[in-house]
């Protein structure tokens, strides 16, 4: 009885399948009877016992795989479709993506007309992009994805869009 029980410590000890197998007391029960008295039925028995277990392992791993990636699918599929059409159809018939800032914004927001000037003076693709982000509210990559250009571009775009409003507005202020 003492080495039965010193086997199953061991095989307990080695944290895989087989340990899981063990840690339920049917599991145990039936190692003993085997570990005790070897016979082919209670070999077979138990054998059956641990494909059974392993299969539901195996069930339970496979679910849970396939719960996790149809999870990260329909989020793909949520974001995809909470995008807004980007390009708009003006009266004239040409394609404008993402407008551009509304009049006065600037002005009316922040009540800076040195501001409002500084952004005056930016290109066309620099004040898009800052009106996209400060005034939609959009992130630098949704914005790279309107335009159909790399996050990167994007993302140098708004920084010297920054440095020249930031540099504008100090000339203005030492005027």
């Amino acid at each position: 009885m003492r080495d039965a029980k010193q086997i199953l410590l061991e095989f307990q000890r080695q944290r895989d399948l087989l340990t899981a197998f063990l840690d339920q007391h049917e599991n145990q029960k039936e190692m003993l009877r085997f570990i005790q008295s070897p016979t082919l039925g209670r070999l077979k028995e138990l054998n059956h016992h641990f494909r059974q277990f392993c299969f539901e392992c195996r069930f339970i791993h496979y679910m849970s795989k396939f719960i996790y990636f149809q999870s990260i699918n329909t989020i793909r599929k949520l974001r995809r479709n909470q995008l807004q059409p980007l390009e708009e159809v003006t009266g004239e018939g040409v394609a404008v993506i993402g407008g551009e800032p509304e009049q006065g914004f600037i002005e009316n927001e922040f009540g800076c007309p040195v501001l409002a000037s500084a952004i005056e003076r930016l290109t066309d693709l620099q004040r898009k992009v800052i009106h996209l982000h400060y005034q939609k509210g959009w992130k630098l990559r949704r914005i790279a994805e309107s335009f159909r250009v790399t996050p990167q571009s994007i993302s140098k775009t708004h920084r010297r869009a920054l440095e020249e409003i930031k540099k504008r507005m100090e000339s203005e202020k030492h005027a």
